[in-house]
């Protein structure tokens, strides 16, 4: 029975993956992952390998594994590359910061690359002060502390963080703050010049890294953070591996440079980016997607471009979320040529871009009136993205 346990077990954890991997064109391929190095992903399907560069490829999911619930009250570290993440335990100096996370291991950053630590638990009253504090400009460390259901601060500088106690000198005086009393802390970090990751790793806790490196050896990941930490990663803590860095930019990223509302009535409807007017998902053809636009007629949305892009792709068609008498006439310019013009209705399937924007600065996006007046006249853009 043991040998039979242990054989069970060693299959177990030998077993390769299985993944769905995304190119830029939109097409995903199915197989278990083999190996995964700087230019290169392979898979086993069917009978054989198959290598796909990495230069093509969009995002790698990981199906079978499901997010998971964060502890109660877990640490949540922000980095300056952008990574954010749940630990266990954390001790800090001057010079370096040791993390032990349960997904992400033990981690070994400089503190100059933390940018905040939260030790308390959000609630809906503290998020949004949580998030102004995050997002305020400071010219020194915030120690931010909970009096009830409001977020207080002192400025001054953090010093080493210990199990029980945070040093913080404020002015010439230096305290050892008990830490439990601590809600958070916010440093001061100037302004870093962005780089942008070689991978995005969402994790099942909902974690977030930001790797210059990542490889996959058939056992676990071997990722190098933008901070310079190092971490492996078992298969089973990865919900998703996004390589779309450089290559994708969302429309649903960029401002609009011009917003131009013709309403057919009284009623003025805003475009919305990733998500339907009531809120939901955007959803085409049965289908839901996290990405898109949502523009009602009369819209036209101009955006200015950097001559750096070749595709604009989407997935266009009215919200199945409103009756099939949605009617509306689509035209897309670039430069002032037009790329595509067309009426698109509800009972239409949904129509799949692929535009030549190569040497486009100015994208001008407009959503006019069909034959129905305006009624049910939302419009979704889904994964509208360019593509250099």
């Amino acid at each position: 029975m043991h040998s039979l346990f242990c054989a069970t077990l060693t299959l177990m954890l030998s077993a390769s993956p299985g993944v769905e991997v995304t190119s830029l064109t939109g097409t995903t391929v199915s197989g278990q992952l083999q190996s995964l190095n700087q230019g290169a992903i392979q898979l086993k399907q069917g009978q054989g390998d198959q290598q796909y560069p990495l230069a093509g490829v969009l995002n790698v999911r990981f199906p079978q594994n499901r997010f998971q619930r964060t502890l109660e009250s877990p640490l949540i570290v922000r980095l300056a590359d952008g990574s954010r993440f749940p630990v266990q335990d954390l001790k800090s100096t001057e010079q370096q910061t040791a993390l032990q996370g349960e997904q992400t291991g033990t981690l070994t950053v400089p503190t100059k690359a933390v940018t905040s630590v939260r030790f308390g638990t959000l609630n809906s009253d503290l998020e949004k002060s949580w998030d102004k504090l995050l997002n305020s400009k400071h010219s020194k460390d915030l120690l931010v502390v909970q009096k009830e259901n409001v977020l207080d601060y002192i400025d001054g500088v953090v010093g080493n963080i210990t199990e029980d106690r945070i040093q913080f000198f404020a002015g010439e005086d230096e305290v050892a703050v008990n830490r439990e009393r601590v809600f958070g802390i916010i440093y001061f970090r100037p302004q870093a010049t962005e780089t942008t990751p070689f991978c995005s790793i969402k994790l099942t806790d909902e974690g977030l890294l930001q790797a210059s490196n990542i490889s996959y050896n058939g056992t676990q990941f071997e990722a190098t953070l933008q901070s310079g930490a190092r971490t492996r990663l078992s298969p089973s803590v990865i919900a998703n591996l996004d390589f779309s860095q450089g290559k994708v930019r969302y429309l649903s990223d960029l401002e609009p440079r011009d917003i131009e509302y013709t309403p057919f009535f009284d009623t003025v409807w805003k475009y919305r980016r990733d998500k339907h007017r009531d809120g939901g998902p955007l959803r085409v053809g049965g289908k839901e997607y996290s990405r898109g636009l949502y523009i009602h007629s009369k819209t036209l949305l101009k955006y200015r471009l950097k001559n750096e892009y070749r595709h604009f792709r989407a997935i266009m068609g009215i919200d199945d979320s409103v009756p099939g008498i949605g009617f509306v006439y689509v035209e897309i310019k670039g430069n002032g040529r037009t790329l595509y013009s067309g009426n698109v209705k509800s009972s239409d399937p949904p129509v799949d871009l692929d535009l030549d924007v190569s040497g486009v600065r100015d994208l001008e996006i407009l959503v006019d009136f069909g034959d129905n007046l305006e009624i049910c006249d939302h419009l979704d853009l889904c994964n509208a993205r360019l593509i250099k």
